[in-house]
């Protein structure tokens, strides 16, 4: 019996123990990869979105920088300067983006919108040099089949370049998505399997403890009547024998401090165990900051999809201006032309040109109004790329507190282990003080035998008494071994 409550007791405490640290690394471990994870998503998502941002900004003022050179001549100069500028801020911007972790499928758009690029910027050259040499119809030309068709084409692979970006972005923060749930799901029902175990293990260890005292008890009853009657009937015996008894009460007495003792020890072993349980329900409360934590990481991340899609929305209508302006610098050509034909037609009486020339201040005007609006539109999504940095910066910093929160969560499982040690070594003092109590009941039962060697005249009552305290002497050690195991 002793053995089986005392495997008991530890098989508890160890299964308790393993569950515990269990749930703290499976905890730990889980979290840790999902800030690995949230980092690696802002940072591919938050410079790639970037990067090609940026990229079509560019494009657009490399665009609009043809219908610019045709209806301000004297800007002519900056324009040509702020050409080779424009293409190596491009080229960085390419190169920023291809550092990034790209799929197999990203990779493959990318190449592709880099030889649409580098055929739309090849063609630009020569159409400059025509306009410088006054050939504007064969400039309109030129750029019809060339330029124009170049770089619509660029402008389509760098949207699906952009669209492909995002769709990326949301595979991967479903994931997240995924991992997160199924990390909530293992630390719930993880905690709710410890708690059932540790209520079926207090009902069966407690139940076992209680029957074992409870016969004890009646055993010292029981004992304890029969030599109340032995002792009654052999009172003349016993006062001859004195010193015996004197000597036997001592030893009694002594006994009773010795169960003292082991009455404290127990009573520090049970407050020992409280304190691990507080500690584990700290560790509890610790997992749930660290749930709570990952779960506001969910929203940041939520957020920067949406200020990704509100600058999707914002560069298709930078697309939408700048295919306006170009059509207007289409008419603006031909007007230009007209007059030219008008004048020349007219002579002196150039009342023609005058008319042409009064729609081509028209049309600037609109041209100058678009361009406004567009910077207008750009300045937005500057904003939105700012807010989105912000955001994501935000999403980082949730992330790192979860980490510290499951490096908490490692601490307070290390305090249970020492507290659960601490009640290990109370048990070990709990068995030394029993093994002094078996020495001073062997002390008891010496005194006795002396009484019994002196007392010839009642040896009926004295045999009464040997057994009686035979019996006693069991059910102490009953409760002797039990407070052993306690």
């Amino acid at each position: 019996m002793n053995f089986g409550v005392r495997a008991k007791l530890f098989t508890s405490f160890a299964t308790l123990l393993t569950l515990i640290a269990g749930v703290g690394f499976v905890g730990w471990q889980n979290t840790k990869e999902l800030a690995t994870d949230a980092e690696d998503l802002y940072k591919n998502q938050l410079i790639g979105a970037v990067s090609l941002s940026n990229f079509d900004s560019d494009l657009w003022r490399l665009r609009y920088g043809f219908p610019q050179y045709l209806v301000q001549p004297e800007n002519r100069q900056d324009i040509r300067t702020e050409e080779p500028q424009l293409y190596q801020h491009i080229n960085q911007y390419l190169e920023t983006y291809r550092n990034i972790e790209l799929t197999p499928e990203e990779e493959k758009g990318l190449e592709k919108l880099e030889t649409a690029y580098k055929r739309y910027i090849a063609a630009r050259p020569k159409w400059f040099e025509l306009v410088d040499a006054g050939k504007l119809n064969e400039a309109a030309q030129y750029r019809a089949v060339t330029t124009t068709p170049f770089g619509a084409e660029t402008v389509e692979l760098l949207e699906a370049q952009i669209n492909l970006k995002r769709k990326i972005g949301e595979e991967k923060y479903e994931e997240i998505i995924e991992k997160f749930n199924r990390l909530t799901i293992l630390l719930t029902v993880t905690l709710g399997l410890a708690l059932v175990i540790a209520g079926i293990l207090s009902v069966l260890l407690g139940r076992n403890i209680a029957q074992v005292i409870l016969q004890s008890v009646k055993n010292i009853t029981k004992t304890s009547g029969k030599i109340a009657d032995t002792v009654e009937q052999q009172q003349s015996t016993i006062l001859k024998q004195a010193n015996s008894v004197n000597k036997t009460t001592t030893t009694i007495e002594e006994l009773g401090v010795f169960a003292l003792q082991s009455a404290d020890k127990a009573e520090n072993a049970a407050g020992e165990a409280q304190q691990a349980l507080t500690l584990a329900q700290g560790g509890t409360q610790t997992v749930g900051l660290t749930v709570e934590g990952i779960s506001e990481l969910k929203d940041q991340v939520l957020a920067i999809a949406n200020q990704i899609v509100q600058l999707s929305k914002q560069t298709a209508q930078i697309s939408t201006v700048s295919d306006l302006v170009a059509d207007l610098a289409n008419q603006t050509n031909i007007l230009a032309l007209n007059a030219g034909v008008e004048a020349a037609r007219a002579g002196d009486q150039g009342r023609g040109f005058a008319v042409v020339a009064n729609e081509i201040r028209k049309l600037a005007d609109q041209s100058k109004k678009s361009a406004e609006q567009i910077n207008i539109l750009v300045y937005e999504v500057q904003e939105a790329i700012n807010s989105t940095v912000m955001v994501t910066d935000e999403g980082t910093k949730k992330a790192v507190h979860g980490i510290q929160l499951a490096e908490q969560t490692g601490d307070v499982f290390v305090s249970i282990a020492n507290a659960i040690n601490n009640v290990f070594l109370n048990n070990q003092q709990i068995a030394m003080t029993a093994k002094q109590q078996a020495v001073t009941v062997q002390q008891a039962v010496a005194a006795m035998n002396a009484i019994n060697l002196g007392a010839k005249e009642a040896a009926v009552g004295i045999a009464q008494v040997k057994d009686a305290t035979q019996d006693l002497n069991y059910a102490a050690e009953n409760l002797q071994n039990l407070k052993a195991v306690v």
